[in-house]
């Protein structure tokens, strides 16, 4: 599968390395591709600009600032039938008003907000509610060891395609639904950032619901 990385910092980044080991095409890029080129070469993978990693990837991983999703999305143009993960999260501290006011409109989630700026994709949130150390170290664990990663989303292929994605680097699914169940892992939500172990990330939930 051809993975594009927008945001190739810690997230971003730590994930392009796995992917690539587990055998995918997987292009980088951030502001500045060129400083991108040693993590890419040690990883076997290629670097571009926004738009030449959206035309390159089948899936494309968003991992930056939230505040920054709509200029990119401009950037990137239109992506149909494209695969969009939103690792975004908003905290209003650093990315200003688009943050703050999604999350006071109580009609939609971060995660519509991002899907609403990708007309013709399917988004899957995943991968905001994880650390990067945890998901750097813990990776390529298998059974009942791996961490849960917590996704959601509308489309019930796109949603298998992630889970594909997330089993492979040793890390085991928590699919919560569709786009309006993200509020159950965005920031100060019970799933959020709790780096759990799968049984006990369902035990949560269950007491949640």
């Amino acid at each position: 599968m051809k993975i594009g990385i927008i945001g190739s910092g810690n997230i971003g980044g730590t994930l392009g390395r796995h992917w690539a080991k587990a055998g995918h095409e997987v292009m980088f890029s951030s502001r500045n591709p060129e400083q991108l080129q040693l993590m890419a070469a040690e990883a076997g993978a290629k670097t571009g600009t926004v738009e030449e990693t959206a035309a390159f990837a089948d899936v494309i991983l968003l991992a930056i600032p939230f505040g920054k999703v709509p200029d990119v999305a401009k950037q990137m143009g239109r992506l149909e039938r494209k695969i969009i993960i939103d690792a975004t999260n908003p905290y209003p501290q650093r990315d200003g008003d688009v943050a703050q006011q999604v999350i006071d409109d109580e009609s939609q989630t971060a995660t519509g907000f991002v899907a609403s700026q990708f007309p013709g994709t399917q988004t899957v949130k995943a991968f905001n509610s994880i650390y990067f150390k945890v998901l750097a170290e813990q990776a390529f664990l298998e059974g009942a060891d791996r961490i849960a990663v917590q996704i959601c989303g509308d489309d019930t292929q796109a949603k298998q395609t992630v889970k594909h994605l997330i089993e492979e680097i040793g890390f085991a699914t928590q699919d919560l639904g569709n786009l309006s169940s993200g509020r159950l892992f965005e920031p100060d939500a019970p799933l959020y950032n709790k780096n759990l172990k799968i049984s006990e990330a369902e035990t949560l939930l269950k007491q949640l619901v």
